[in-house]
């Protein structure tokens, strides 16, 4: 990786919409009631000030067969052409910056957005690289592996850090670099990590399908306090993953299930929720409608196709006020601006093309 000084120098392009105090419509009811601990983790809402967080690292490998619901979402882009051609052809593993140099030039996006988070006083780990012992873990039904996405992996809620059970067998290895990067802060901090049963360890069926273990993603999970959403488009998190999930939180949460279209993967690629009474949604992603969370609040709506190809309604929430997107969104920008949000943008259209935007890139550990 590019030295972090030297970097900061040639920073891609930073755009900040400034506008007024946002208000709350008068049906917008939440229990404040969480008091952050001095270290400690303490995450209970998508919205909050962000004091650290994990990212993920611009590492891509390719290989195996690619699972069927990995074309659903990645069906439209057209920056992903190189990828799934490589991935057909593909008879090794291969590193993303030999089927795919315009995409590797993701680190350099990466390091744009690290330097604004710190900017803002943001504590910041980025996750080591994936070692070859990791690589091997279930490589025989899953050779591929990829470290962009830290926020589906695993999950903080409240003071508690969750490895989930995913879908896809060749992303079950990415705990295991996240978790070895995170351990001594995890000590420090006097957590201990709970783990959701692993998966059997099945190949693919003809309808695309895993088995029928618990499967659970964090880019399914929304937070808004005791009430949590989670998403299920049949692509990632299944009924068996949400009911764990609400075992493991016990009576005091209640968990919620949203049925997503196929056609999405999680439920942060169709809804954001910068703030209590503001949301960023594509109302395609649901079948059923709107989900209650959200119901009476200001929405600002992005079509499907920014909603898959510039990922739009996947952002960094950095506090109630303010938000980072990528600089392509730039309708999203201007909406969300009029709305009363500070709106940071970098450019992230080299990390987008592989089905995820900025709140998968990161998984927040302290927001107050």
């Amino acid at each position: 990786m590019p030295n972090r000084r030297s970097f900061i120098k040639n920073v891609a392009t930073l755009g900040i919409f400034s506008s007024i105090q946002p208000t709350f419509p008068e049906n917008t009811r939440f229990d404040f009631a969480f008091a952050a601990k001095k270290n400690r983790l303490h995450v209970h809402y998508e919205w909050g000030k962000l004091e650290e967080v994990i990212v993920g690292y611009p590492y891509l490998r390719i290989g195996g067969a690619m699972p069927k619901a990995v074309g659903k979402f990645l069906r439209h882009n057209p920056k992903t052409a190189p990828l799934k051609q490589a991935w057909l052809e593909a008879d090794s593993k291969l590193p993303l910056e030999k089927f795919a140099p315009e995409l590797a030039k993701q680190n350099d996006q990466m390091n744009a957005a690290i330097t604004i988070l710190q900017g803002r006083g943001i504590r910041v780990h980025q996750v080591d690289r994936i070692n070859d012992s990791e690589l091997a873990f279930e490589e025989s039904i899953g050779s591929a592996c990829l470290q962009q996405f830290v926020r589906d992996p695993i999950l903080v809620i409240g003071d508690r850090y969750i490895e989930l059970p995913m879908h896809m067998p060749y992303r079950r290895k990415e705990r295991f670099p996240i978790r070895r990067t995170l351990e001594p802060r995890l000590n420090d901090l006097k957590v201990s990590i709970i783990s959701a049963p692993e998966p059997y360890p099945l190949p693919e069926d003809a309808q695309g399908s895993f088995g029928s273990s618990a499967f659970l993603e964090g880019g399914d999970i929304l937070l808004f306090g005791k009430e949590i959403y989670v998403g299920n488009s049949g692509n990632a998190s299944n009924r068996k993953g949400i009911t764990w999930l609400q075992t493991q939180l016990g009576s005091s949460y209640r968990v919620h299930e949203v049925r997503m279209s196929n056609e999405f993967l999680h439920l942060d690629c169709g809804l954001c929720t910068p703030r209590p009474g503001l949301a960023i949604i594509c109302r395609e992603a649901f079948p059923d409608g709107l989900p209650d969370c959200i119901k009476g609040w200001e929405l600002i709506e992005v079509n499907k196709e920014d909603a898959e190809m510039k990922m739009a309604c996947n952002g960094l929430i950095l506090d109630q006020k303010s938000i980072l997107i990528g600089s392509e969104n730039v309708l999203l920008a201007d909406k969300l601006g009029k709305a009363g949000l500070n709106v940071y943008t970098t450019p992230f259209d080299m990390v987008t093309p592989l089905g995820g935007g900025f709140r998968c890139w990161h998984h927040p550990l302290i927001r107050v």
